[in-house]
């Protein structure tokens, strides 16, 4: 489903496409899932929960690291592996959108399992209790629109050139913007 959907767009894509790729027969699809929605949404979940897993590791072990370094860990370790996976980045940042209401709300989820990397910035700030309820939203929004789009462009083997540009939009609504454009010039600087 991932590659399929990545290479025809989830609507263009049909169960005979999946089956075909996947080696199955349609019986086999059909034991397993009730139709192309339930198998895109179950390869959806998979994935997220890989890039969760793999952004999280990245995040801890770069624990002993002031706040704004682990988040450039977390957000290099993100985009070199969408990067290395463009199927992957095409099908969990793009085709979700036109897959339904069940995967758009799939998708809200998904990006709601990263604010716990960015509720430490209200403490690490210093101006927590002043930054409004929903700043790692706002941030998230931020470096998600930037990611759709180049993946949308087909520059997903590209990411890692606008690691700078995702820290400033991660950062920037903790930080404000001159601590977080500090931080944009170091890290493409190579630091």
């Amino acid at each position: 489903m991932v590659r399929v959907a990545a290479a025809k767009g989830y609507e263009a894509t049909t169960v005979t496409d999946v089956i075909e790729v996947a080696g199955v027969s349609r019986a086999t699809f059909h034991e397993m899932f009730e139709d192309k929605e339930a198998c895109f949404l179950e390869a959806y979940d998979a994935v997220i929960d890989v890039l969760v897993a793999h952004v999280t590791a990245a995040f801890e072990a770069s624990g002993d690291q002031p706040w704004p370094d682990r988040i450039t860990a977390m957000l290099r370790a993100l985009v070199e592996l969408l990067a290395a996976e463009s199927e992957i980045a095409r099908m969990a940042m793009v085709e979700v959108t036109a897959a339904g209401e069940g995967a758009r709300e799939r998708y809200r989820a998904a990006l709601a399992r990263f604010k716990p990397f960015l509720e430490e910035g209200r403490t690490y700030s210093g101006q927590g209790d002043d930054l409004p309820p929903d700043t790692a939203r706002f941030a998230i929004g931020g470096a998600t629109s930037m990611i759709f789009d180049e993946v949308r462009a087909g520059r997903g083997p590209e990411l890692e050139r606008i690691l700078p540009d995702l820290v400033f939009a991660m950062l920037m609504p903790s930080l404000g913007p001159e601590a977080a454009e500090d931080e944009m010039r170091r890290v493409a600087g190579g630091g």
